[in-house]
């Protein structure tokens, strides 16, 4: 396996974790980065050096982080996790954390198998047994052997988060036909599973990585409390002649058990009428606790557009805590603190609606964002929205979502995401700039 050197600035979030490491049962094999972290006063200095939220960017330290020739249709669309100045990422070669701060990269782990094709944000950060780790999931192919024997096959790797050591490295072959690489990505974890999309839900050991459970009829998203959520999968049946039909409806929200794969609830299943198809799936995203995040597309009535709409779901009770207000070409953003925002997702001066995450309350509503300046929506986090201002949206800017107001700030660029220590901006053809957060 391949290591680099281990991270000198462990993640804020993870940072009381990654100080007293418990080592996982049975791992598949370990990284080169035995001795650990050793960080010097000004390293544990910039450990406490985080903007909550940053409100400047020094842009002439961008970094370009390469997140692989296949984020490029991404664009702006892509959340790689990211934690304390450092991005995890998967691509063709494996898995990987690159200090986005110095653009060095910190450490990479190989799959064994030639990777199909890759997602740059199907990995995702998350803890188990007390240790930050980070998941990544691959489609992956066993070349040079007989065409009777499956190629096509799921591998999953666990590492540290904060030295690349490999836990465990896992690979399993469904049933059917291989996925769409777009439907190839790390769920979630916790001390019950680590679970993965491999177009349908699999889940394994967090401690050894044995395979738990595999529900084909779930393509999961999320993992809360417990919970496995994600949109219902036409199930295949066959004819006498062994022709494969899609059986069941889609868009219908579901929900299982992590340790066991037992089914939980549905929501939407008395809906799904038109033909067995309810919805179209549009994005499940984590916000605090056991709640999520649901969009969903409805079809559309006679002569009108399809209806993006959004809910924040209870994952533990299976309930709808509330709606948003509908849209056009709705998009909907928690802002990983209080705050959810909706816009008329990839236009400029969009409508805004901005909620209390906690109850739903709408707290403003503005028809044209930013008043007579054109102004296009790039990030929000923790109460602020980052913007693009002007014509040719070369203006940056900060807005408050608290008081609907222009902070009047030039943060010199607009990041698409931020964790108080760099801010990522995507260009169109999916490349990653870093900038790291002066203020």
């Amino acid at each position: 396996m391949q290591t680099g050197e281990p991270s000198p600035r462990p993640s804020r979030r993870f940072a009381p974790l990654l100080a007293a490491v418990a080592v996982l049962a049975a791992p598949a094999c370990t990284g080169t980065a035995a001795d650990g972290p050793r960080e010097t006063a000004e390293q544990q200095g910039a450990e406490d050096r985080v903007f909550d939220p940053p409100t400047e960017f020094d842009t002439g330290q961008g970094v370009e982080i390469d997140l692989g020739a296949d984020s490029r249709a991404e664009g702006r669309a892509l959340r790689p996790a990211m934690d304390g100045g450092t991005v995890y990422y998967g691509d063709e070669d494996g898995l990987h954390a690159v200090d986005a701060e110095g653009g060095r990269d910190l450490w990479s782990v190989p799959t064994r198998q030639p990777v199909v094709d890759t997602r740059a944000d199907s990995a995702v950060l998350a803890e188990i047994d007390g240790r930050a780790v980070v998941v990544g999931a691959f489609e992956t192919r066993n070349p040079g052997r007989g065409s009777a024997v499956r190629q096509e096959r799921l591998e999953v790797l666990v590492a540290d988060a904060r030295n690349g050591e490999l836990l465990w490295q896992a690979e399993h072959i469904p049933g059917g036909p291989p996925p769409d690489p777009e439907d190839v990505f790390a769920v979630g974890a916790d001390d019950d599973a680590v679970v993965v999309s491999y177009g349908t839900a699999v889940a394994f050991s967090p401690g050894d990585g044995e395979l738990l459970w595999t529900d084909s009829g779930m393509r999961p998203e999320a993992l809360a409390d417990g919970t496995v959520v994600g949109w219902s999968v036409p199930r295949a049946t066959g004819d006498e002649e062994g022709a494969e039909t899609a059986a069941g409806p889609t868009g219908v929200l579901t929900a299982a058990g992590a340790a066991d794969g037992a089914r939980r609830w549905s929501q939407w299943e008395a809906e799904s009428g038109q033909g067995g198809v309810w919805a179209h799936p549009l994005r499940i995203s984590a916000m605090d606790g056991s709640r999520l995040l649901v969009g969903r597309e409805t079809p559309p009535e006679a002569g009108a557009e399809p209806a993006p709409e959004w809910a924040v779901v209870d994952a533990g009770a299976g309930e709808v805590v509330y709606w948003t207000e509908r849209l056009s070409d709705q998009v909907c953003r928690y802002d990983e603190q209080s705050m959810l925002v909706c816009w008329n997702g990839g236009r400029t001066s969009p409508e805004v609606d901005v909620y209390t995450a906690e109850g739903g309350d709408r707290l403003w509503n503005d028809p044209g964002f930013g008043g007579g300046v054109p102004t296009g929506i790039r990030g929000v986090w923790h109460g602020v929205v980052y913007t693009d201002k002007g014509l040719n949206g070369g203006s940056p800017g900060i807005y408050s979502l608290d008081f609907q107001n222009d902070l009047e700030l030039d943060p010199g660029t607009a990041p698409d995401l931020t964790d108080g220590v760099v801010g990522l901006r995507f260009a169109e053809d999916g490349t990653a700039t870093a900038y790291p957060a002066v203020a």
